[in-house]
């Protein structure tokens, strides 16, 4: 038992790092492609200058002064290449302003968690394998409190070890709008997780026994599903209720407590749902 929740424990430690992580640095890129007009523009005023007989005299005379405009123009070009990379980059992504890329990317490192540590960390998946009776409801209890508190103290060392502008891009919470009534969004969370489950979990296998080892492509069948996700959609789901209730716990964040609690608890019955359909349509072998 002790191996089992620490096992438990690094796999969702390394999740919350990874996902909060890309959250940052999608977050950064989608900054930068927004100042390439910015960039744009300032790099052609700096270009118009230098046709001043003065702006010429200072660039090309021998004071460091022209070799700092130079740098600086240098720079500028550069930055302007990074936003039109970054911008293109994120055109595969869907894009929102607070979250941009943050389900889907962190989507991606459950099957390479689970490979290397033997765990997917995601607690809708846990509850689902509760059900079909791969892991005990005594190991469920054991690793639940895990999968809130290692995501929550992963969001206070982001907090205190990042500047706060910075930090704000990597734990910032969630945003959901109130515009609906909470039993709307309770479904519609039920209904997404489910599918987002059993699409986890049974894909692969299938990619697996018709020979295609990459299990990459189980995700892309998934993509669909990201038109309901906070990617695409402020009213969508994070996949993930423990990491939703960190960021807004440690950011100390109020709202409607049923509103709140509708993304938190939808996905753990989406769980148990994907669990029941798992049992009946896709058994394990010592089920049959």
């Amino acid at each position: 038992m002790k191996e089992f929740i620490l096992r438990e424990a690094r796999a969702v430690f390394l999740w919350s790092l990874i996902s909060y992580t890309l959250r940052l640095c999608l977050s950064l890129l989608d900054e930068l492609s927004s100042l390439q007009d910015d960039l744009l523009s300032s790099t052609t005023i700096s270009s118009n200058e230098t046709n001043n007989e003065q702006e010429q005299n200072f660039c090309f005379s021998p004071s460091p002064h022209g070799k700092c405009w130079k740098s600086v123009t240098i720079i500028r070009v550069f930055l302007t290449l990074l936003s039109i990379l970054a911008g293109w980059f994120l055109r595969f992504l869907p894009s929102i302003k607070s979250a941009v890329g943050f389900s889907f990317a962190s989507t991606w490192i459950f099957y390479p968690i689970r490979d290397r540590i033997g765990s997917i960390p995601n607690l809708p998946c846990r509850i689902c394998e509760t059900v079909m009776g791969r892991i005990s409801l005594r190991q469920l209890a054991m690793i639940f409190p895990i999968h809130f508190l290692v995501p929550t103290f992963g969001a206070y060392a982001f907090k205190i070890l990042l500047p706060q502008a910075l930090a704000g891009y990597a734990i910032d919470p969630i945003s959901y709008s109130e515009s609906n009534r909470w039993i709307v969004d309770f479904l519609r969370e039920i209904f997404v997780n489910t599918l987002f489950v059993v699409g986890l979990l049974v894909i692969p296998a299938l990619l697996q026994i018709n020979g295609i080892k990459r299990r990459g492509f189980a995700l892309l069948a998934l993509y669909p599903l990201y038109s309901f996700s906070v990617d695409a959609n402020s009213n969508g789901s994070v996949f993930s209720p423990n990491m939703l209730y960190a960021l807004r716990y440690v950011n100390a964040y109020e709202e409607v407590p049923l509103a709140q609690w509708s993304h938190v608890l939808g996905p753990m019955i989406g769980g148990i749902v994907a669990g029941r359909i798992m049992r009946k349509a896709f058994p394990d072998e010592k089920q049959l």
